[in-house]
């Protein structure tokens, strides 16, 4: 028996792998991958305008999201045609709610608030021009806000298991 199982540091490694939160992170960064190349596929094969790309992309990985979570992440147990609809409808409303929250972080950060000294660090290391890096912090900022949110809106109202 190694150091690590007699320690039971390896049942926490196991435990950690397999929770919950490890799952939505990891469906999450497959989410952002079927975001980014429906965006893609839609801007550069097909010659659509981004910002059509980008809501035909949200299309996408709201539904790919939609389904990982229901079955991977949260274990959801309704069957029901009407309660399948309810949560679908609940996961989508979330989802729009925190597309406006991320609307709005970015509009803050990037037309409202002032340059902030990692922003210049950020356009150095990048060689892009300040207000480039200033919308990539912003989007970063936004996203970890927007992911905390819509895992808790996820835990707390649309796969909130029944009392068992």
């Amino acid at each position: 028996m190694s150091r690590l199982e007699k320690s039971g540091v390896w049942n926490k490694i196991i435990k950690i792998a397999t929770s919950e939160v490890f799952s939505y992170l990891f469906f999450g960064v497959c989410t952002t991958v079927v975001n980014i190349a429906v965006f893609q596929l839609c801007c550069s094969a097909m010659g659509i305008h981004a910002l059509i790309s980008n809501i035909i992309a949200w299309i996408f990985a709201v539904a790919f999201a939609y389904v990982t979570n229901r079955i991977f992440v949260f274990h959801s147990r309704e069957n029901s045609p009407v309660g399948i609809a309810r949560e679908a409808g609940s996961f989508v409303g979330a989802r729009l709610f925190s597309l406006l929250v991320d609307e709005l972080i970015i509009w803050l950060m990037v037309s409202v608030m002032g340059y902030i000294a990692i922003e210049r660090l950020l356009a150095d290391f990048l060689g892009c021009p300040l207000k480039d890096a200033k919308s990539l912090f912003a989007k970063v900022c936004s996203n970890v806000v927007v992911v905390i949110m819509n895992y808790v809106l996820s835990k707390m109202i649309i796969f909130k298991k029944g009392e068992e």
